[in-house]
């Protein structure tokens, strides 16, 4: 309520002290002991009981007005503090709300990224696997050629190879001297060129001290070829 909407100045009827008169000076009430000076000299004089009573209502009727009044401004000025905190809470409320959709969206595109990296290591994954059954085959592959030339140069030198020459010693000539002891026999001379002749002669695998046993049959030198 503005200053120009107040009662004006002047005695009335006071609801916060019983209905007793009390002074108006148009903004607030006055104590009695400052106002007895200001008091009406109408109000002085003797009044009827019609007139009092007219008078009574119209000031219980004002002092409603006035608290309703200072009410309405007491009850505005909480209803605006309470719709600056409502504002103020609604601001949080958003910023909060904004800052979930993000958190949410960027879940959501961590997730896809994710997802994309998982398949691109199931697709490596898989690319390695064949790749080392693709080793595996061509190493079994080679294997294969390997074991088939090493046949192939066994029957050609088995086929060149010369066969193994036995030395015999002449017999001794006979005399009429007495007879002796016959001598004993020359060791046989065997030769190998190489282990397929020395497999085919049925002599491997060829110690040192055996008929034909050469170091060349023997590799890793430990006294055993062609084993």
């Amino acid at each position: 309520m503005s200053e120009s909407s107040l009662p004006a100045a002047g005695w009335y009827p006071a609801a916060h002290a019983d209905g007793r008169m009390q002074y108006w000076d148009g903004m607030a009430w006055v104590p009695s002991a400052e106002t007895s000076a200001k008091r009406s000299p109408f109000l002085k004089r003797p009044i009827s009981r019609r007139t009092g009573a007219l008078v009574a209502g119209s000031a219980l009727v004002l002092g409603v007005i006035i608290g309703a009044a200072a009410g309405g401004s007491g009850s505005a000025s909480e209803a605006a503090s309470l719709t600056s905190q409502v504002a103020v809470l609604e601001t949080e409320a958003d910023e909060a709300r904004s800052a979930a959709t993000k958190a949410q969206t960027d879940a959501a595109r961590w997730e896809d990224q994710r997802d994309d990296a998982r398949a691109e290591l199931s697709a490596l994954s898989a690319e390695l696997g064949r790749m080392k059954t693709d080793a595996e085959a061509a190493q079994a592959e080679l294997d294969a050629r390997a074991a088939t030339i090493a046949d192939l140069e066994g029957r050609v030198v088995a086929q060149t190879a010369p066969a193994p020459v036995v030395e015999t010693a002449p017999a001794p000539v006979a005399s009429v001297a007495p007879v002796a002891p016959p001598a004993p026999a020359a060791p046989v001379k065997v030769s190998y060129d190489n282990c397929t002749a020395v497999r085919n002669a049925g002599a491997a695998p060829i110690r040192v001290g055996d008929p034909g046993y050469g170091k060349h049959l023997d590799r890793d030198g430990d006294g055993i070829g062609c084993e």
